[in-house]
């Protein structure tokens, strides 16, 4: 999936590289803070256009932990989600079996 991070500072892509309910993984061009407030805005992307069917999720979380990856040009980031609905819930749940059909 696909991933837009919005901070006070900036706005920018990643990758997601985890998900579930509770946050995400993310891999990215910068650090994040650890602590840092972010809104994630996830896109499910089917070989590689933005699967229309599944409109983006916007949700608040935390950074639970940021990393330098070993190339030293990206970073990984965990990411909590602070405040979820139970709509959000169920985007997610959808989305997820989308992807664990594909895999």
């Amino acid at each position: 999936m696909s991933a837009e991070v919005k901070r006070s500072k900036d706005t920018f892509t990643a990758t997601t590289r985890d998900l579930s309910e509770g946050g995400a993984g993310i891999e990215c061009d910068r650090a994040l803070v650890d602590g840092e407030a972010v809104v994630l805005g996830l896109f499910l992307v089917v070989d590689g256009v933005e699967d229309e069917r599944n409109p983006p999720l916007w949700v608040r979380g935390l950074v639970a932990w940021c990393g330098e990856s070993d190339d030293g040009m990206t970073y990984t980031a965990g990411v909590r989600f602070d405040v979820i609905t139970d709509d959000q819930k169920t985007w997610l749940r959808r989305v997820l079996s989308v992807i664990q059909a594909k895999t």
